[in-house]
């Protein structure tokens, strides 16, 4: 637990924002770890504007944008699925996250040298790098949040830094579109790199534990490929939350439709990298107004209501790829997308909080980094297959096909969901107990 934190040793926090003053006021520790998340987010959502925008000029085709997108994710997954979810429990979670801060603030300036189609190839190795470096500060991040947090901290601190997480896309995507357009392209490059010096000083600056040490478990010999696997034998020997991580593929095939923000802004809506800052604007407004306005209204404490929660997340997340598919201005894509993450972010919200409260804290890391691999796999898997049908077809066309994949997969969880691991008992909230 934070040494730093003067909340008493059990509180309540009010929920949505009051709860999230309170928490920031008290915890000083949860508060200097989200003021670095939120410095690297800010960064990256500049960057990411930019880098869309280059690889748009450069190779004028929606493929070109959605593999930019899969290289954010795929190596990311790859990485989290051998390695970095152990590094996150075997490692000073503190030094991990300081460490990859720094590696990719000197990565980050790569982009600056990609000036024709020939050097693209360096864009996605940069891309690839960071994407490798963000698969070992997410789980180590996550993965400390619980020992940072005193009881009945945690369900606040989680949709803090998801809806923290949604509002930088908002702001820094807006600003970075508007920095792009105005100033350029590399002094968002520049920015997202001097981000990441930022955000390395506020984590160094908890104090805090990061990790039950006693608990840490030892990598070697024949046991190496067990320990790594330990993430996806947990969740496959305890299904309920097996249950609850292939939600996040579930969502996936529509977010794969994020990979062609740029072609719709530049082939359909000729805004160039402005309407596209608009798209990113819309969709971090409404993840930030998701996990705000869920966490007022509701505090699930039985497994059936998060799962429905869960099924209402999602449908609101297709109504809103709708819109943005059919849009024609940036203005109605910026709603639709609104709309559709305000569901995504509270969907991943509360199947997030879910494993964490689940998990015990040697595996933490491990469950929630194959947590993200699944994701993660399975969007890039989307966004290629969208990417592709946009090219061949047209780009409403894969975007309906997207929202259609993830409707008919939704009605095969809740199916298999309610038929077999709903009941009406509390959850058992071991890490926010």
């Amino acid at each position: 637990m934070s040494t730093a934190s003067s909340l008493p040793v059990s509180v309540l926090l009010p929920r949505g924002l009051p709860g999230y003053l309170a928490l920031l006021r008290g915890n000083s520790d949860v508060r200097n770890l989200w003021i670095g998340q939120v410095i690297s987010d800010l960064g990256d959502w500049f960057n990411t504007v930019a880098v869309l925008g280059l690889l748009q000029d450069l190779t004028h085709n929606a493929l070109g944008t959605s593999l930019q997108i899969v290289f954010q994710m795929l190596p990311s997954a790859i990485a989290g699925l051998f390695i970095s979810g152990w590094v996150a429990d075997r490692f000073d979670r503190r030094l991990v996250i300081i460490a990859t801060h720094l590696i990719r603030a000197a990565v980050a300036l790569a982009y600056l040298l990609v000036r024709t189609p020939e050097m693209v190839w360096l864009a996605y190795v940069a891309t690839i790098t960071l994407s490798v470096g963000n698969s070992f500060f997410q789980p180590a991040s996550s993965a400390a949040l619980p020992n940072l947090c005193k009881p009945g901290e945690l369900t606040t601190a989680n949709a803090l830094q998801q809806s923290s997480f949604a509002s930088v896309i908002f702001v820094g995507a807006f600003v970075g579109g508007v920095v792009a357009q105005w100033l350029g392209r590399n002094v968002a490059f520049i920015i997202n790199s001097l981000s990441f010096v930022w955000a390395a000083y506020w984590t160094w600056r908890v104090v805090g534990t990061f990790a039950d040490a006693t608990k840490r478990e030892q990598l070697s010999g024949a046991g190496a490929l067990h320990v790594l696997t330990d993430g996806a034998r947990f969740l496959r020997s305890n299904p309920r939350l097996g249950m609850f991580s292939l939600l996040k593929p579930v969502w996936a095939f529509t977010f794969g439709a994020s990979g062609l923000y740029s072609a719709y802004s530049y082939v359909i809506y000729g805004a160039g990298d402005l309407g596209t800052s608009w798209l990113y604007a819309g969709r971090g407004l409404g993840a930030f107004v998701g996990p705000l306005v869920v966490g007022v209204l509701i505090a699930p404490r039985s497994v059936r209501q998060f799962a429905l929660i869960a099924l209402a997340s999602l449908s609101l997340t297709f109504f809103g790829y709708l819109v943005f598919g059919l849009s024609l201005i940036p203005l109605v894509g910026a709603i639709g997308l609104g709309f559709g993450h305000l569901g995504g972010a509270s969907l991943w919200t509360f199947s997030r909080l879910y494993l964490q409260r689940e998990t015990p804290d040697h595996l933490r890391g491990r469950v929630l980094s194959m947590d993200q691999v699944l994701f993660w796999l399975a969007s890039s898997c989307a966004t290629l297959l969208l990417g592709a049908l946009a090219t061949s077809f047209s780009l409403p066309t894969a975007v309906l096909a997207g929202v259609g994949i993830s409707m008919v997969l939704t009605v095969v969880w809740g199916i298999v969901m309610f038929g077999n691991y709903v009941d009406l008992e509390p959850v058992a909230a071991a890490g926010d107990a």
